[in-house]
């Protein structure tokens, strides 16, 4: 009881003093507004990724180029363990809360975490559970708009 008694005559003597450091106190009591710039345009330019994680339920990192168009659609060069290396096209759709989502070939699922200026961006890739699990994550940084 005494430490809740603490709490509320601290929180008392602060609100007063906010306005003249500059703060707004009704702005300290509500959460942040949710980020509501992002579109499919966010994402465009030439951006260079590395991957690491499971592919086929085996270990596997990969290191690559993706060019967005700002439309959603983009074009990945890859090249794998293994050997493994390619192009494939897939499609994307970024939310307003800067999240996206694409669907690339053979049932891969990519969920990404978008600056709003779109200049980099953490992502998973997933593909549902079954005989050859997929989880491959990393990081994209734009090189060229």
């Amino acid at each position: 009881m005494a430490a809740r008694f603490r709490l509320l005559s601290l929180s008392a003597l602060l609100l007063p003093l906010m306005p003249m450091l500059g703060m707004n106190p009704a702005l300290a009591e509500e959460p942040a507004a949710a980020a509501s710039r992002c579109n499919n345009a966010t994402l465009k330019g030439t951006y260079l990724y590395s991957s690491i994680g499971v592919l086929d339920g085996k270990p596997y990192a990969e290191s690559g180029r993706e060019v967005y168009d700002g439309k959603g659609g983009v074009v990945l060069t890859y090249s794998g363990t293994g050997g493994a290396a390619g192009t494939m096209r897939a499609t994307y759709n970024v939310s307003p809360d800067c999240i996206g989502k694409a669907i690339y070939p053979y049932g891969q699922n990519l969920v990404s975490f978008i600056s709003p200026d779109g200049s980099r961006f953490t992502y998973t890739i997933t593909r549902g559970p079954g005989e050859r699990p997929t989880a491959l994550s990393g990081w994209e940084i734009r090189v060229d708009p």
